[in-house]
Formats: C-alpha cells, structure tokens, sequence
C-alpha cells in the first residue's frame, strides 16, 4: 500500500509530456501605417512539431515552418501591386491553461511570445515608385499569439492569431507589420 501511494505522488508531482506533429492554415496579410497602402489577405499551409508539458496549466513550445504572404496596393498609382511572400521558421512559447475537462474531449486557452526566422524572401512589385526589396525585410521578427484549442483523443486543434509586433521592413518610408490567423492540427504521440 506504501509503494502504491508512494508512486501516485510522484506521478502527480511529474508533469505530462506530449509531443507530435502538426499541420494546417495561415492566413495573413502586410499592413502598412501608410493610409495610401490598401492589403490583401493571402492563405497557406504550415507544418512543425509541438511539445506540450503540463496538465492543467501547461507549457507549450513550437518549431513551425510558415508562409507569410500579402499583397499591398497603392491606392496613388492605377495598377501597382507588391506582393511579399516570406518563409519564416517560427519558435512560439505559449503558455496554456485547460478551461474544461470533458471525458473525451478538453478546451484550452494559451497566448505567448513568438520568433519569426525568415528563411526565404521574395518580392515582387509592378508600378511601385519606391519598392522595397528581400534585403530590406527583416531577417527575425517578434509577435505574441493568443487562441483556443480542443484537444479530443490523440488529436489536437488550436486556432491562434498572431498580432505582429515588429516591423518586417527595414525601409524607413514603409512600415510592414504581419497578421496571421493560424488553424493547425496535430496528432499526439505520446
């Protein structure tokens, strides 16, 4: 009896580890503090891996691979256009908490911090007086990420938004910031 209540505190003092992969869409977009600057939605796919530590409350890092896309137009010029498509390897640390605990199914609530890597930049702009090119995006950027998730069986669904906090253009005549909506689902493997 000693050895049984013996193991029940230790298992109750260990947090939980779970661990998998996970796929979905983004959808994001360019904007600019410039009121002539008009931007376009873009979607695409995203892929990584998550490692969630804890129960209740709980840990959650990330290594997301992203496609940041947008389109911008200006509003001055008839037919101008620049598309921006950043790839970007993303690091979030959310921290969670699980809002209910059914039998085979549990919503969660988490937000955090996260980094931004570019990988690949491409540009392209048609009728743009000052067009900004890959050099003038930023290589890291910072955001914070806030959202839900339901976890039911071995699968989990988050559904995050990204409020982009650091500017991704290194041109001092056009500020870029990055929104995205991220639905992703993961299977846990252990």
């Amino acid at each position: 009896m000693l050895i049984f209540i013996t193991a029940s505190l230790v298992q109750a003092q260990i947090p939980s580890l779970t661990f998998g992969p996970k796929a979905g869409a983004s959808f994001s977009n360019f904007s600019s503090d410039n009121v002539m600057i008009e931007e376009q939605i873009k979607g695409s796919l995203n892929f990584g891996i998550f490692v969630r530590l804890g129960n209740k409350i709980y840990l959650q890092p990330e290594i997301s691979f992203m496609n940041r896309k947008g389109e911008l137009y200006n509003n001055d010029i008839p037919e101008s256009n620049k598309t921006i498509h950043v790839k970007t390897l993303d690091i979030p640390l959310l921290l969670g908490i699980e809002v209910m605990d059914a039998r085979l199914f549990n919503v969660r609530v988490m937000g955090g911090p996260v980094a931004s890597l570019a990988v690949n930049k491409d540009v392209n702009s048609q009728n743009w007086l000052s067009a900004i090119t890959e050099e003038e995006i930023n290589g890291a950027n910072w955001g914070i990420q806030v959202g839900a998730g339901i976890d039911f069986l071995i699968f989990t669904f988050d559904l995050r938004y990204e409020i982009g906090m650091s500017d991704f253009s290194k041109n001092n005549d056009l500020t870029l910031k990055n929104n995205l909506l991220v639905a992703g689902l993961g299977i846990k493997l252990l």
